[in-house]
């Protein structure tokens, strides 16, 4: 039986290509933009991770602030009503509101609570103090000064005051972890802050 070589012109040139001089250029680029585009993957991929915290925080601190809106507008709620039902909503985030310690004092909780009461029934403060916030917008009406005519109802404000992370140094971790920090982006100092108002009853 004959055995027939393939002519030199067909052989697989599968073995020649592979130790190449530019096979092995082209796999040593590769690894090269690898190594330049991992960091933006990185700091990409974290920045998502940290954006979608951000948006969880802000959504269960905006919607205790309305809620204890609500509930400080009913007649007869109280200031510990108001700040348990707060304390609810905030436990998504694990987040710990001292309703009890009113007005806000050093260190209680990793909350500030600001009740505004335009009629002055129900302001106080509760949490934690040295969580810094000061109320923006306007303050609630007590129906009586003037302007404007004709006198709006009286209402209250509840804000809600949280720090983005949990540690002025570099390193936080909660509510927010500071993800971006070895990237010059941190969260530390920084505060979210939610104010609600609506008419009493």
């Amino acid at each position: 039986m004959k055995h027939y070589e393939q002519p030199a012109l067909i052989r697989p040139q599968s073995n020649r290509i592979l130790r190449s001089p530019f096979h092995r250029q082209r796999r040593g680029s590769v690894l090269l933009e690898f190594i330049l585009a991992f960091p933006i993957i990185l700091m990409l991929s974290l920045a998502i991770i940290e954006f979608g915290f951000y948006v969880l925080l802000q959504q269960t601190v905006t919607a205790a602030a309305i809620e204890g809106t609500r509930k400080a507008a009913q007649v007869g709620a109280t200031k510990n009503d108001i700040g348990y039902l707060i304390q609810e909503y905030l436990a998504v985030n694990s987040l710990d509101l001292h309703v009890t310690t009113q007005p806000a004092s050093n260190g209680e909780g990793n909350v500030f609570v600001s009740i505004e009461d335009g009629l002055g029934n129900l302001t106080t403060t509760m949490g934690n103090s040295d969580i810094p916030c000061s109320p923006v917008g306007p303050a609630p009406s007590d129906g009586v000064t003037q302007p404007p005519t004709p006198l709006p109802p009286p209402e209250i404000k509840v804000t809600i005051c949280v720090n983005l992370t949990d540690d002025t140094n570099t390193n936080g971790t909660f509510p927010i972890p500071n993800l971006l920090y070895i990237f010059g982006f941190s969260l530390s100092g920084k505060q979210l802050e939610i104010s609600a108002m609506t008419v009493l009853e």
